[in-house]
C-alpha cells in the first residue's frame, strides 16, 4: 500500500495520496508539481481526485492535475456552491478566484470504488454544507476540515455551522471503531478513541 501525506500550500494543507499502484489524491490543496512529483517518482497511477471540501487551500491544485493526469474530481452534490463561488471557496483570498466543475458528485453512505480501492463517503456537514470524511476498510479514516486532533473545524466561514459540526463528529464519526486512525486536512492524525475523550 502507498500511503504519503504531502503539506500543500501555505496554510500547510495534508493533501494524501492512497492506494496501490492505481491511487486516488485526496485533497490536492496548492503545490500541484509537488504532487505530480511524487506521482512520477513512484511510478503510480492516479485515478481520482476526492475532495472532502470546497474551500481553496483544498482545491487549488485540481485543474493541473486534473488536466495532467486526466482525473476525474469528486465532491458531494452539498459542495457545488461551494466550488464555484470563490467568495465561498475563498480563493479570492489568496489573489485567484478558483471554480472546480466536478466530475461526479457523491451523497452520504456512497461507496467510491477505484480499482481495489472502496472509499465510503460520510457526510459531515458543519465546517462546509458538504464536508465529507472517506473511510477506507474500516479503519482509515480521512476527516479533511471536520476532525482534527484535539479540534475540530471552523465554523465561522461562509455557510458554516456549529451545530451542524458537533452533530456529524457525535453521531457519525465517534460512533466509529475507537482504532480508527483519523488523517485529518491540517496537523497530525490521530484515532477515534483519542477524540472520544475531547467530545
Amino acid at each position: 500500500m502507498f500511503f504519503k501525506c504531502i503539506e500543500v500550500g501555505d496554510i500547510l494543507t495534508n493533501c494524501y495520496i492512497f492506494g496501490e499502484k492505481e491511487v486516488v489524491i485526496i485533497d490536492p490543496g496548492d503545490d500541484a508539481t509537488k504532487i505530480e512529483n511524487v506521482i512520477v517518482e513512484n511510478k503510480l497511477v492516479p485515478c481520482a481526485i476526492l475532495l472532502t471540501h470546497g474551500h481553496f487551500d483544498h482545491i487549488l491544485g485540481c485543474h493541473y492535475l486534473k488536466q495532467r493526469f486526466k482525473l476525474p474530481i469528486y465532491a458531494h452534490e452539498n459542495e457545488k456552491e461551494i466550488l464555484l463561488n470563490p467568495a465561498y471557496n475563498l480563493s479570492y483570498i489568496v489573489g485567484c478566484e478558483v471554480t472546480i466543475n466536478c466530475d461526479e458528485y457523491f451523497k452520504d453512505g456512497d461507496v467510491l470504488e477505484f480499482g481495489d480501492l472502496n472509499f465510503k463517503v460520510i457526510h459531515t456537514p458543519g465546517h462546509t454544507p458538504g464536508s465529507s470524511c472517506f473511510l477506507y476498510g474500516g479503519d482509515i479514516l480521512f476527516s479533511g476540515d471536520t476532525l482534527f486532533k484535539d479540534s475540530y473545524g471552523r465554523c465561522d466561514l461562509p455557510l458554516g455551522d456549529e451545530k451542524q459540526i458537533f452533530e456529524s463528529i457525535k453521531n457519525k464519526l465517534l460512533t466509529l471503531s475507537k482504532s480508527t486512525k483519523v488523517y485529518p486536512g491540517h496537523g497530525i492524525p490521530t484515532t477515534i478513541g483519542d477524540e472520544l475523550k475531547n467530545f
